[in-house]
């Protein structure tokens, strides 16, 4: 959704956008029932869009022989040669200026691909997994990091501190990168002063039935996931005191991740714990203005978007010192920023919030100029363009010294 908002900025600054979204090619039905992998490639193929909100999708299919024990190869160049047929297929006629990557691996690698296929500079930009995450479970995974921030064009990192994470990988200085934020809808995330009405929209009237009028909601939007800091917060949870019976933790994410949450709160016997699943990015902001702060105590990030948005809604904020988010709460009264892991630190921070109403206040306002500060997707867009142009620009220069010379090589021999 992130990357999404950034090229729909971009292309209202007046630049064509297109995306390449590579995928595994399946065969036809029924023989795609054949292979467990061939399913789940035929179930993600099927949801793919051609366009998306004006901007036009490209899906390169790669072909992977099975059963795999009889077709031995590299998967990465074989996701490479997929693209580069593709581009000479498809794209080389369209006039591109140049590719970038979102995420240093798998895309940076595969945009290193379509750059020489293409004769085009690459930028690459780094989030967060594909510098912590990733590279960290495998060594091949790591050395194609590696060989990505030796080769593209122009590196971008959606923070200072990613950007540093990133060259932890290499053992030679610090290259020069570019810090473009992912950015917040400022006019979509704003303080609301309709609680009551936001919580009717957005909550599921079984829970609307189970909590007092009165009560406070202190929120978490993320992915079901350890990395996300469930765990730590669960147990914050339950280390809370008495004095804290009018709070209550709704928690909500996308779909996947590696932890059961219904499970962890039963195998706690927590009350006042609610899960309520995947969410349509419609109905979030209303969960925002439903609620009255938001947690996400993450093991990493790149800069979470949740943070940014709850900031931008007027929420007082607890998260911890990963990515970026030390860029965003600068200074004591914009937020809590705790250690990662540290379920102390994140016990004292929910019972100063809880506590303080006042600090609540403070935070929050100073929160949403925070927010501010980082900016709107539109505003970091139009960093992203000039950094493209960095790039472009001397390419463009040297394709035509190179036609002129060519003519002036015929025109002598003439």
């Amino acid at each position: 959704m992130f990357v999404h908002r950034l090229h729909r900025a971009v292309a209202s600054l007046g630049h064509d956008v297109e995306v390449v979204q590579r995928g595994d090619w399946s065969p036809p039905w029924p023989l795609y029932r054949l292979d467990a992998s061939f399913k789940a490639s035929h179930e993600e193929s099927s949801a793919f869009h051609d366009t998306l909100d004006g901007v036009r999708l490209h899906h390169p299919l790669t072909v992977r022989p099975r059963p795999s024990r009889f077709f031995h190869g590299d998967s990465w160049q074989r996701e490479a040669d997929s693209l580069r047929r593709y581009a000479r297929l498809y794209l080389a006629r369209r006039g591109f200026d140049a590719v970038l990557a979102h995420f240093l691996v798998p895309d940076g690698y595969h945009a290193l691909a379509l750059g020489e296929e293409l004769q085009l500079p690459v930028a690459a930009m780094a989030w967060g997994d594909d510098v912590h995450a990733w590279p960290s479970a495998s060594v091949v995974w790591a050395a194609k990091v590696r060989e990505v921030i030796r080769s593209a064009d122009a590196l971008v990192a959606c923070s200072e501190r990613m950007a540093r994470d990133a060259m932890r990988w290499m053992d030679e200085p610090l290259k020069e990168w570019n810090v473009v934020y992912g950015g917040v809808d400022l006019d979509r995330h704003r303080p609301i002063r309709d609680r009551a009405g936001a919580r009717a929209r957005a909550l599921p009237n079984n829970l609307m039935d189970r909590i007092p009028s009165g009560a406070k909601l202190l929120l978490v939007l993320a992915q079901p996931a350890v990395a996300k800091g469930y765990v730590e917060l669960l147990d914050a949870w339950a280390r809370l005191g008495p004095g804290h019976d009018d709070w209550w933790l709704v928690m909500a994410g996308g779909p996947g991740g590696d932890l059961n949450i219904p499970s962890e709160i039963a195998r706690r016997g927590l009350s006042r714990t609610e899960w309520l699943g995947p969410q349509p990015p419609e109905r979030i902001p209303d969960l925002l203005g439903a609620s009255d702060a938001f947690v996400l105590p993450s093991h990493n990030e790149g800069l979470s978007l949740s943070v940014l948005e709850a900031m931008a809604t007027g929420l007082p904020t607890i998260t911890t010192d990963v990515g970026g988010h030390a860029e965003v709460m600068r200074t004591a009264d914009e937020g809590w920023l705790i250690p990662p892991k540290d379920v102390s630190a994140l016990t004292g921070a929910l019972t100063s919030l809880m506590t303080s109403g006042e600090q609540r206040r403070q935070r929050g306002t100073n929160g949403r100029r925070a927010a501010e500060r980082i900016g709107s997707p539109l505003d970091n867009a139009r960093k992203l363009v000039a950094i493209l142009d960095g790039i472009v620009a001397p390419r463009q220069r040297a394709r035509r010294a190179a036609r002129f010379k060519s003519f002036a090589s015929v025109k002598e021999a003439n």
